[in-house]
């Protein structure tokens, strides 16, 4: 490893995150941004390398932390790590912990009074909340459905036979006492229909989290590399703007109840702004 790059970890172990954002902004680096911005948009044709998530080398590294996972979900420790992480020994995470707890609070709320709780979790790759619920309501049955790529799905069927996997949207044809959208809204070219047509599958709550939002700015795309996840692919990724995200959930007739701290937003190098890392619960009224 470079010497500079040795520096760098170093001071970044030093420097708390609000400064070491700006100050990541102008230090020269070799290493890759994990996000830049991606002027070109959606039109742009794939470069190589840009294969999204239905590729083995996402699925053999989600399968490759599954039992870690959930040995980390055993006994009384903290829940502050992540099947994204590449260390699962790392537990004290504030940006997993605040994503678990913030989602056990929505599942609470839609498991008052009923002994059964209907989930959809878009984007729910090997089913891993459906555990992390049982492990936060061990005395409530979940009938958990996750919708997700064709080789995530197929891989989820033989980890998680207890979750019901969809590699369509005929998933949105029922609905559900709590959906859940945690970090994958931004992939979707068609995010705006997509999103009006989830709330529609909204009973009673929906947990929309880890989402990168700006103000003052239009809605942009960013490039996304995962060589930290060991996921081996580039993706294209939306940032919001913040209002014109919330107009849409309120206009399907969801109300929001509260907004979470999810933790600080990541640098996207080129970006015409920097984004915030947010996470909303809205309700669906009763009539």
């Amino acid at each position: 490893m470079p010497a500079n790059t040795n520096f760098r970890i170093f001071v970044r172990s030093l420097v708390p995150p609000i400064l070491a954002r700006p100050l990541g902004r102008l230090w020269p680096s070799s290493e890759r941004a994990v996000l830049e911005y991606h002027p070109g948009g959606w039109e742009e044709p794939p470069r190589e390398g840009q294969n999204g998530w239905n590729v083995s080398s996402v699925i053999d590294a989600e399968t490759a932390k599954w039992e870690a996972f959930q040995s980390n979900l055993k006994g009384p420790g903290p829940l502050g790590f992540s099947h994204e992480s590449t260390d699962l020994e790392v537990t004290r995470n504030l940006f997993f912990h605040n994503t678990h707890i913030s989602y056990g609070y929505g599942l609470s709320l839609s498991a008052q009074h009923l002994a059964a709780v209907s989930v959809l979790d878009w984007g729910g790759g090997l089913g891993h909340y459906y555990l992390l619920g049982k492990t936060l309501l061990p005395d409530v049955h979940l009938d958990f459905n996750c919708r997700d790529v064709p080789l995530m799905c197929k891989r989820g069927r033989e980890l998680n036979p207890e979750v019901r996997f969809y590699e369509d949207d005929s998933c949105l044809s029922k609905s559900y006492d709590l959906v859940m959208i945690n970090g994958s809204l931004g992939y979707f070219e068609n995010w705006k229909e997509l999103l009006a047509r989830i709330c529609g599958a909204v009973k009673h709550y929906l947990f929309l989290t880890r989402v990168l939002t700006v103000k003052g700015s239009p809605s942009f795309v960013a490039l996304q590399r995962t060589e930290i996840y060991n996921y081996n692919t580039e993706l294209l990724t939306q940032v919001f703007n913040e209002t014109e995200l919330l107009r849409i959930v309120t206009e399907s007739g969801l109300r929001l109840m509260r907004e979470f701290v999810v933790g600080d937003g990541p640098t996207i190098v080129g970006a015409p702004a920097q984004c915030r890392d947010c996470g909303w619960l809205f309700t669906r009224d009763e009539k």
